[in-house]
């Protein structure tokens, strides 16, 4: 009987907890926990003992067993070989420590995860190494599932494997308590009303955010960005303090989006997760330059899916040249609706590589507005740099507004009318 010889064979030199004993098991039967498995595997030998088989165990293993037939001199185990008793003595005491963790933070499904003692782990392989491996369970699985249905107990959450807000780590080996908790994602879509405002933070690059003469002392290029007038309500609310934002695309600093654009913003440890995001919603447009609708919960899949989005949009570029327009030009910037060969600009070299790229313009219309200024309306598809197409960018887009019209350009205000949302 192979389970009758690997339970022998594992008592017979060390003491085994009824949890270390029955993990040599767990992947027999189903409906049962280790102990159990351990408990009724140990009995069992005990049947046999009291018949008069001749099986040579360690007696510590039978500490509180009844022989009727058969005298057996028992003492009282003192240590289990694995987990040093850790199942009887510590369970309780550390999911009770866990719950002191807990405090202020909102959540109802968590996980837990643990570093084990090395010399458990070191214990375990030395007897798997002599009974075999075919149906057991590591330490560390038991640990977690015995340390879940305590926090359970005593919380009432939910342990949850594929989605917990909460995951709860117990380093044995430091004696130390870890959380790591779930970022909450907010998705909606935002208005930029005014110009010279970043979509995200935009750090000061000479001191990385901590201040200093170039920065004037506050750590940003800016003032104040989309991301930090839509985040200020959701830290607020939910005791975050830190969050990324990411948008279907971006406008330029010094351009409006006066169209809905997508983004995800991901509140970082939020310790409220329980928000009326119409309150928040309120809240965050009370800003005259930044606008916000729909917002509602997602999860970090939305991310991805805005990330690798690429839209079309519709710009309009009031532009205002050097020189007077020659209105019989005018009419080759129909030449423009094709692909435009267009090399990294100059001013996003730093962030972008240097490459030839060919985007669309799909439509384009204008209206003369003064002698020097052309108002242009231009649809183009995603990745087309607006400004570069109608400054040409000193040759580095083709072909180009600035050399159609043979008229360099003094200054474009450029506006996002229309994201063309799948």
């Amino acid at each position: 009987m192979k389970v009758l010889d690997t339970a022998v064979a594992a008592l017979k030199h060390c003491y085994l907890c009824d949890h270390c004993l029955g993990r040599l098991f767990s992947n027999l039967l189903t409906g049962y926990s280790n102990k159990e498995r351990g408990q009724t595997i140990r009995r069992f030998i005990a049947f046999l003992i009291d018949t008069g088989e001749q099986i040579e165990v360690l007696p510590e293993n039978l500490y509180g067993i009844k022989f009727r037939n058969v005298k057996v001199e028992v003492s009282k185990p003192h240590e289990c070989k694995v987990c040093k008793n850790f199942f009887e003595s510590k369970i309780e005491e550390l999911a009770k420590k866990a719950l002191e963790k807990f405090e202020g933070i909102e959540f109802d499904t968590f996980l837990v995860g643990c570093v084990p003692k090395e010399d458990m782990v070191k214990a375990e392989e030395d007897l798997w190494s002599k009974v075999g491996i075919e149906f057991v369970e590591p330490i560390r699985s038991e640990i977690n599932r015995e340390l879940g249905k305590s926090i359970e107990r005593l919380t009432g959450k939910t342990f949850n494997l594929e989605n917990p807000e909460v995951t709860i780590v117990f380093d044995l080996e430091r004696e130390a308590i870890r959380l790591q908790i779930k970022s909450l994602f907010v998705f909606g879509k935002y208005k930029k009303l005014k110009r010279g405002i970043p979509q995200s933070k935009w750090l000061c690059s000479r001191c990385k955010g901590k201040g200093c003469k170039y920065c004037q002392g506050i750590g940003k290029l800016y003032p104040t960005s989309v991301q930090e007038i839509v985040e200020k309500p959701l830290l607020d609310a939910t005791g975050s303090k830190k969050s990324a934002f990411s948008a279907s695309g971006r406008e330029d600093i010094d351009a409006r989006c006066l169209d809905w654009r997508p983004f995800v913003i991901e509140l970082k440890k939020p310790l409220k997760r329980k928000l009326d995001l119409r309150k928040v919603e309120k809240q965050i447009n009370r800003s005259s330059a930044v606008k916000v609708s729909s917002l509602r919960f997602v999860d970090k899949s939305t991310v991805r899916a805005i990330k690798s989005e690429r839209l079309d949009k519709t710009y309009s570029a009031e532009v205002t040249f050097e020189n007077k327009i020659d209105k019989k030009l005018l009419k080759q910037l129909k030449q423009l609706q094709q692909p435009i060969l267009q090399q990294t600009p100059r001013r996003v070299l730093h962030r972008r590589a240097d490459k030839v790229r060919k985007r669309m313009v799909k439509a384009i219309s204008w209206q003369l507005v003064g002698q020097k200024k052309l108002l242009i309306k231009v649809k183009a598809e995603s990745g087309l740099y607006i400004k570069e197409l109608i400054t040409g960018d000193e040759g580095r887009t083709q072909p180009n507004v600035c050399q159609l019209l043979n008229n360099k350009v003094k200054k474009i205000n450029l506006d996002v009318i229309k994201i063309h949302t799948k």
